[in-house]
């Protein structure tokens, strides 16, 4: 079972992604809120999901003032949810009545809104029904009012009490009578009705538990509706894609990271696609510092944790396989708590990833710089091991690392583009440090290109010290 950490989800841009959802009732925010990953074993359950978020996608492009009647009819249901649970084992009072009452009507009037979208029939697992039954509770008249009032002739013993007490507040306006004990004739007549009201709320609740099992259902078709609408118009916001699951190799073309899109956008950059094609066994990301190989394990991640959450991905295509485990191996979430050193903890993680190899199902094991917390020699001799020891095993594994010869056991060696050639201390105008550092971010390629396995890592950070600015004493070579 893949269980991503809440700084995890952070880090890799999940949170990020979800939070731009846009669900508009409390329902909805329950279904996305609840929505977990997706197993092998709930296959068909996803593959609805898709299907559901290409048919609204479609229906957003061709049908928008359908759904935004849709949404904004959605927006008035009031999370009733609590009310549901009270009404199984205890009597409702006025207020929950009358709510209650008021979401059957607003529901009803959903109803045939939901049903003008062309694609309505075809939407899996989302059915509004007309709340009929409850309302014969609710609004045994069928007046349709929002309103919640029960009438004088629901039994002899309310309407006596509400008679009572009309006289008894006429004879007070008119002065007629005796002051005191008309008010303790209005007040007795008064606690007479609320006891028939009790009376009455009590046999409606009994009367609607048999149709509350409806009721559940219908705002779970909301929450339904409401979420993967939210996903449909993200998925057109973004034009992110369907991706198709299944298989032991991940794919991605043309992917990307929105969070650090939208910052390379607000810093006059811009985000470069990266294509990667990751099979089973261990696969080696190299790249110098600064060279976006953290970008591109992130942009790996958080498509697979977004097709596996019943989501589109930002990619032109993507085949994601149905895993059973997401492993991450950085430094920053490394477990010091207990004194460990950061390089401790790294080292703890692996071992305890490496133990749940022997546990049924693929998993992804994506590690970030793996070692680099001890000196050159010791890491790259860790780093080789592992993707010696994980090229067998059931497992995607993806190392991003710069360590050379680390790739050398590797399936499959990709390399960040990195900086251009062209690009020398004299070729960039004379900056500030923060514009120093955007211009050089500008000048980066963070594409993927694949390499031949043991290709020397690039050799880009005396080239970027030399573009920061610093003294040639410090990084020239000795003679």
């Amino acid at each position: 079972m893949i269980n991503l950490s809440y700084e995890q989800r952070e880090e890799i841009g999940l949170k990020f992604v979800r939070e731009q959802l846009d669900p508009v009732s409390p329902y909805g925010e329950k279904y996305l809120r609840n929505e977990g990953f997706y197993p092998e074993a709930e296959r068909g359950l996803l593959l609805a999901e898709f299907t559901n978020i290409t048919l609204l996608k479609e229906a957003w492009e061709k049908e928008k003032a359908a759904v935004e009647a849709i949404r904004h009819a959605m927006s008035m249901l009031k999370d009733l949810s609590g009310s549901l649970k009270n009404a199984a084992g205890q009597t409702l009072n006025e207020v929950e009545l009358f709510e209650l009452t008021s979401f059957c009507l607003r529901l009803r009037a959903l109803i045939p809104l939901a049903a003008s979208l062309a694609s309505y029939e075809d939407l899996i697992d989302i059915r509004l029904t007309d709340p009929e039954n409850m309302l014969k509770v609710l609004d045994p008249k069928g007046e349709g009012s929002s309103g919640f009032y029960v009438e004088d002739e629901r039994t002899p013993r309310l309407s006596a009490a509400r008679q009572e007490k009309k006289q008894a507040e006429r004879a007070l306006r008119e002065k007629t009578g005796n002051r005191e004990l008309l008010l303790a004739k209005r007040q007795a007549a008064a606690a007479e009705e609320d006891k028939a009201l009790s009376e009455i709320y009590e046999q409606m609740t009994r009367d609607m538990r048999p149709y509350l099992h409806e009721l559940a259902a219908n705002m779970a078709a909301v929450g339904h509706l409401d979420a993967d609408l939210a996903k449909a118009l993200l998925a057109c916001r973004f034009h992110c894609q369907k991706p198709e699951m299944g298989g032991d190799t991940l794919y991605l073309k043309a992917a990307l990271h929105p969070q650090i899109d939208a910052a390379l956008k607000e810093r006059g950059g811009h985000f470069i696609p990266i294509d990667i094609e990751l099979p089973r066994g261990a696969s080696v990301l190299t790249g110098a510092n600064m060279g976006g190989k953290s970008v591109a394990l992130k942009t790996v991640l958080l498509n697979t944790a977004l097709a596996l959450s019943g989501m589109f991905v930002f990619a032109e295509q993507a085949v994601v396989p149905f895993f059973d485990r997401i492993e991450i191996i950085n430094r920053d979430f490394s477990d010091t708590s207990k004194g460990l050193s950061s390089f401790g903890g790294e080292m703890l993680r692996l071992k305890a990833v490496l133990e749940r190899l022997n546990e049924d199902g693929l998993a992804l094991i994506v590690m970030d710089e793996l070692a680099r917390g001890t000196n050159a020699r010791e890491g790259a001799l860790i780093a080789r091991g592992a993707i010696r020891y994980l090229s067998g095993k059931n497992a995607v594994t993806l190392l991003a690392t710069h360590y050379d010869g680390a790739a050398d056991a590797a399936k499959r060696h990709y390399q960040v583009k990195g900086l251009s050639r062209d690009h020398t201390a004299e070729s960039l105008p004379a900056a500030q440090e923060k514009d120093a550092l955007r211009q050089i971010e500008n000048a980066m390629d963070y594409g993927l290109i694949r390499v031949a396995p043991g290709t020397e890592c690039p050799q880009d950070a005396v080239s970027i010290c030399r573009l920061l600015g610093l003294p040639e004493e410090i990084i020239r070579e000795e003679p």
